[in-house]
């Protein structure tokens, strides 16, 4: 069951209308269940099974960590990693067992053979990545301290599986959840208004825009040998913003769903594409993951005493200033590495997801002398609009390339589109148009407007922030959006709407 099935349609109003019909004190038990059989739905029996499961070693574990914490002889320090190691185990065992054989396969690629091998069939139980990093941190702030281990198993269990935010995010902290979604408030009519205008426009933006360019990008890279050139830039370009539709279309359905129960997840997204750098675009995309890494893995790595001496060497060989980064380097490629492996055991997700937007923030940071000798030299003002374009485009286009990784199914087919985009003819995209790559002319209209709309939207947001308009306006948007889905809504008879790209992860 997915945000766009017809079953999720009649379930979230079924579980809204419930949760409020129910007395104050039954409605966290009313979306533990939801939640359940939100997993069953999804995923089956198996599912619910192992995250059960999960939640009781996080449970067990961070309660036997805060009990033993004062004594001695490590019984705390093992229940944490005993938990850390199963909870990994089971992600890893799910996610990638196939990780040997594609390396293998990459390997024998880059050396000119061939590598025949068959992948093991396996089905991740629904959402194991996302839950498993929120019980991971859970588990983490209980052993330093920064919260108490949570006593009631049935509130553990549903921060980790709350419905809306389990199956693509956000990645929830537990102090953070916990504060709306075990109160049983519900939401107020402005909020509730608010939730379903959320909604619509994450389901605008899945059906109405990703689904179209969808069919782009697979007619091009299903025939990359006869799309070549223009064609690969154009399906580049259109994979970035169906990505881009695709979950934080996702995001806004789940924010918005929470919002009917009156619970409040956190911001994933903040208009990406009007980053001014790498760094920045990933500050901005998928912002709990980024913060997670940042948070559970980076800053501790930077304090062992292994990174202290890296520091130290640094200094003594490239001076204080520029030897000072070289532990933040090393701990950027790591983390990027586990970033691009957490989107699945292939190198196309490692190095396009991963250690390419590394290398590209270790250079901006390494060469920041280099930078500000520049506009030094130059004079040129920083936020010249002007400069400040050039800067987005290029943001744009660099991540556009490790997006072409991320969509590849071997380093094989993303180096062959590469090549491809510097052949062919020029003029072919002006010759042949865009109809042959599936859409008619109306869905190609359909498309820019709507694109333009996004833009629009992005652009207010930019500037004003997430402001709330009058209930009455953003009643009349509900009203427009609904319309505009039904009527534009890349769906029919014979339709099957592809699953959202995250939820493979």
């Amino acid at each position: 069951m997915t945000f766009v099935s017809y079953q999720f349609a009649l379930f979230l109003p079924a579980v809204a209308a419930l949760f409020y019909v129910c007395p104050k004190r039954w409605r966290m038990g009313t979306l533990l269940l939801a939640s359940g059989l939100f997993l069953i739905l999804s995923g089956g029996v198996r599912s619910l099974a192992v995250y059960g499961f999960s939640v009781f070693v996080a449970w067990a574990a961070a309660l036997g960590s805060e009990r033993f914490r004062e004594e001695k002889g490590g019984v705390a320090r093992l229940l944490f990693w005993a938990a850390v190691v199963i909870l990994l185990g089971l992600l890893a065992g799910f996610q990638y067992i196939n990780f040997p054989g594609y390396t293998a396969q990459e390997f024998f690629w880059l050396i000119g053979r061939e590598y025949d091998w068959t992948p093991i069939q396996t089905v991740a139980p629904t959402a194991i990545s996302f839950y498993t990093l929120s019980l991971l941190g859970y588990l983490v702030e209980v052993r330093w301290g920064v919260i108490p281990a949570e006593r009631n198993p049935v509130k553990l269990a549903l921060f980790g599986g709350f419905f809306p935010q389990m199956a693509m995010g956000p990645i929830v902290r537990y102090g953070t959840l916990s504060e709306t979604l075990f109160s049983g408030k519900g939401a107020g009519a402005e909020r509730f208004l608010g939730g379903l205008q959320r909604i619509l426009w994450g389901l605008f933006q899945k059906l109405v825009i990703s689904e179209r360019l969808r069919v782009i990008v697979d007619t091009v890279y299903s025939d990359c040998e006869t799309f070549g050139g223009w064609y690969l830039v154009l399906a580049a370009a259109a994979f970035a913003f169906q990505l881009y539709t695709d979950f934080a279309g996702a995001m806004d359905i789940a924010l918005g769903a929470a919002g009917l129960f009156g619970v409040k997840l956190p911001e994933n997204f903040r208009q990406p594409f009007c980053s001014r750098s790498i760094a920045e675009f990933w500050r901005r995309w998928h912002m709990t993951l980024g913060a997670w890494f940042k948070d559970f893995v980076m800053y501790p790595l930077l304090k062992t005493d292994g990174f202290q001496r890296l520091g130290d060497w640094g200094k003594r060989h490239f001076g204080k200033k520029q030897g000072k980064k070289i532990p933040t380097v090393a701990a950027l490629l790591i983390v990027w590495f586990l970033l691009g492996l957490w989107h699945g055991g292939k190198w196309t997700f490692i190095i396009g997801s991963g250690l390419y937007h590394a290398v590209l923030m270790a250079a901006a940071l390494l060469t920041e002398p280099w930078q500000k000798k520049f506009y030094s030299l130059t004079g040129l003002n920083k936020e010249n609009p002007v400069w400040v374009f050039f800067q987005r485009v290029r943001t744009f286009v660099l991540v556009s390339a490790g997006f072409v990784l991320f969509r590849s199914d071997s380093l094989k087919m993303a180096g062959e589109i590469f090549k491809g985009m510097f052949s062919g003819n020029a003029g072919q995209l002006a010759a042949e148009g865009l109809g042959v790559l599936g859409l008619n002319g109306a869905d190609g209209a359909v498309l820019l407007l709507s694109l333009g709309l996004l833009g629009a939207v992005s652009h207010w947001k930019e500037v004003h922030g997430n402001q709330e308009g009058k209930p009455e306006i953003r009643g009349a948007v509900c009203a427009i959006l609904a319309f505009a889905i039904l009527i534009f809504g890349f769906y029919g008879r014979g339709y099957d709407p592809s699953a959202f790209i995250y939820a493979r992860f």
